[in-house]
């Protein structure tokens, strides 16, 4: 069965998403949920402490699982992740 309660949710700042459980420190977002057509979706900058990489910009999409993290790129730096996140859309 579909959620549909999920499709309408919002990514706030502080949200922890991705299968590493990452906080989301930085978000625009770039696409509203089209009923029937398309999800909603955000570029945005993830952190976990304690990681290798311990930022990485992701596509966020609201899909009727929950929030799903996709095309990341992983990186050292807080610099770095907002680099690219830019490049990819972001508004800092």
């Amino acid at each position: 069965m579909v959620n549909d309660l999920n499709l309408d949710n919002e990514l706030r700042i502080g949200d922890i998403v991705g299968t590493t459980n990452r906080m989301v420190i930085v978000s625009t977002k770039i696409a509203d949920r089209i009923p029937g057509d398309s999800y909603a979706r955000w570029i945005t900058v993830c952190h976990k402490q304690a990681e290798l990489h311990p930022y990485v910009v992701w596509d966020v999409i609201a899909r009727p699982e929950g929030f799903s993290a996709n095309n990341g790129d992983y990186c050292s730096t807080l610099e770095q992740a907002l680099t690219i996140y830019k490049k990819r859309g972001g508004e800092a």
